[in-house]
């Protein structure tokens, strides 16, 4: 797949991608997940790369989204000092949920919502086939959260176009779920592409070594025809 450089618009600004590295909140993979895709969609993408270090253990829900949604924010509020385009930004994450809500002050007339949304072998619910880590650690055990937290029950039809992959012999987070977020945003009629590759397990960075070695090159692909 070819992926041109060339983006849609015209005013010579680049897009931006904002990458949440995982580590099941307990570290954050700065280097696998983080620095090599982040070289990647600049080298390869033509994107301005941004690597957030999110709050971990012990910062529990809604912290860790809370530094996601004040980082588009903050993109957004300086895109012309990093010369990008505000009206595409990119979050490249492991992050269950991110927050659209305006979390901060000074930043309380941008918007948090990001225009499109990557996702890396993701948890996307927490009622059946969860990552049981993330759901101890995102809920704390608290009532009511179980549902809130679920994305597949939260899709709209204005929520960002999506990109998602997954392995299906991922032993940490079950490929059901990036087959379940692929039947969510089918219904409500969002931009989406949903992969499920057959080898590679988890946390995989760019996965060249494994059968989900074209992960980045389609995700790049699709977000050049549609962003």
């Amino acid at each position: 797949v070819a992926v041109s450089k060339e983006k849609r618009n015209t005013s010579g600004l680049k897009p931006a991608v904002i990458l949440c590295p995982g580590g099941g909140y307990e570290m954050v993979s700065f280097y696998n997940e983080g620095l090599q895709p982040a070289q990647r969609m600049e080298r390869d993408g033509g994107y301005k790369a941004f690597i957030l270090c999110y709050r971990i253990r012990p910062n529990y829900y809604p912290l860790p989204q809370m530094d996601l949604a004040r980082a588009v924010m903050y993109v957004r509020a300086h895109a012309a000092e990093y010369q990008v385009d505000p009206n595409r930004i990119v979050i490249l994450e492991n992050l269950e949920k991110f927050q659209k809500a305006d979390m901060v002050e000074q930043y309380r007339k941008i918007s948090a919502r990001p225009d499109a949304v990557g996702l890396l072998y993701p948890v996307i619910s927490f009622t059946s086939e969860y990552h049981e880590g993330s759901y101890i650690y995102n809920t704390n055990e608290k009532p009511g959260l179980r549902e809130k937290l679920s994305v597949e029950f939260h899709i709209t039809s204005d929520y960002p176009m999506t990109y998602a992959y997954a392995n299906a012999d991922d032993g940490c987070v079950p490929a059901s779920n990036t087959m379940r977020l692929n039947e969510a945003l089918e219904k409500a009629g969002v931009k989406h592409l949903c992969e499920v590759y057959p080898t590679g397990d988890h946390g995989i960075g760019l996965g060249y070594h494994t059968s989900a070695k074209m992960w980045s090159e389609n995700m790049l692909a699709f977000f050049d025809q549609n962003l």
